[in-house]
């Protein structure tokens, strides 16, 4: 019983911090939401900090996101990869529409929210692309970047686009989903990858390798 009722606080406050964020959810309206006590949830869960944060790995480990990242590597081009973070970013999105609400809510709250979803969500996909930036740069594929901050910036631009889907869903009389918005500026973020030598002249389309 001990086990069920942890993953029933669990998943109340899962949706609870969805709905109205970290500093606008209540370790009271969660006992409510269980039909419990205060106390019962204190037996398991030390502070609501401690309560988000393992909502936080829950969310993480049910997705495997580093496992996913690793399974889908075959190899190809610098753009195939950089494809397959941006969909695998996409995914998620579609499949727990509940964590990107709990983003959306809670990324920008003080206290311990920004950096348990930076570091269990955003950080596989960073760390991943890190990485096969580094090997690249190492075989001298792509030109010399901070992989780090390279990753950053091209994981942040896909989650602003899985995050703000509704906000793509009608622009200047056209309908955009994020899919269309990441298939447009893949290429051009891999392009500017490519070594000064590779890119050519206005008009030509290079190979990153």
């Amino acid at each position: 019983m001990t086990v069920e009722r942890r993953q029933q606080i669990l998943e109340e406050a899962s949706a609870l911090f969805a709905e109205g964020g970290y500093d606008g959810t209540s370790i009271r309206g969660i006992a409510k939401a269980c039909g419990i006590t205060e106390a019962a949830i204190y037996r398991h869960f030390s502070s609501k900090a401690h309560l988000y944060e393992e909502v936080i790995r829950a969310k993480a480990a049910q997705h495997d996101i580093p496992g996913i990242l690793e399974a889908q590597d075959a190899g190809g081009t610098m753009e195939e990869t950089l494809r397959a973070v941006a969909f695998s970013v996409l995914d998620l999105a579609k499949t727990d529409p509940q964590l990107m609400r709990l983003m959306t809510s809670n990324s920008m709250d003080s206290g311990p929210v920004g950096p348990i979803l930076f570091r269990e969500i955003r950080l596989p996909f960073i760390d991943y692309l890190a990485g096969k930036l580094q090997r690249r740069m190492d075989a001298g594929d792509i030109r010399p970047v901070d992989p780090l901050i390279t990753a950053r910036c091209f994981v942040g631009m896909v989650m602003d686009c899985a995050l703000c889907t509704g906000v793509w869903k009608k622009l200047n009389d056209q309908r955009f989903q994020a899919s269309d918005v990441v298939c447009n500026n893949v290429p051009i973020f891999a392009r500017g990858l490519q070594p000064a030598d590779a890119i050519g002249p206005p008009g030509h389309s290079g190979s990153l390798s």
